[in-house]
């Protein structure tokens, strides 16, 4: 594969249990923005009883401010906690277009696959797949990637 882009230097954040209304997102990011907290990407699930979890990808450069904002943050949601993990890696697949997108993703998944590598998160785009993986598993992820 071409084009890969491989972060180590992130930390995932996840609000967890946050309610699943409109401005909850907004006021989690404004409070970010106070803090010039770098996002590197966003992924939201929805969940049942009116909950959602936000997760995103930050520069684990800024953990600490990152960490006390985001427990501030999380308590003026009403969002049931935050986590951190910052042992984790971005994987980066440029697109050359759009087309090609299915194949691109089932060759990316099944080479991760048979490297015994587990996605933590998985985001795409018209541009770009990104995955979230172990820290540990990078450089089997990015050696399986390069020789499919």
């Amino acid at each position: 594969m071409q084009n890969i882009k491989f972060n180590q230097d992130c930390v995932h954040v996840v609000f967890l249990g946050v309610p699943n209304v409109p401005g909850i997102a907004a006021e989690i990011f404004n409070g970010l923005s106070e803090h010039s907290i770098e996002i590197l990407m966003i992924t939201q699930n929805t969940m049942r009883g009116g909950r959602s979890d936000l997760a995103f990808l930050a520069n684990k450069s800024q953990l600490d401010e990152l960490m006390s904002s985001c427990r501030k943050i999380s308590e003026s949601v009403g969002a049931q906690g935050v986590s951190f993990a910052t042992e984790v890696a971005a994987i980066n697949i440029a697109l050359a277009n759009t087309s090609e997108a299915a194949k691109i993703l089932a060759k990316t998944f099944n080479a991760l696959a048979n490297a015994g590598i587990n996605l933590e998160i998985i985001n795409s785009s018209f541009e770009s797949i990104n995955c979230i993986i172990s820290a540990t598993d990078s450089q089997k992820a990015l050696d399986a990637l390069r020789n499919a």
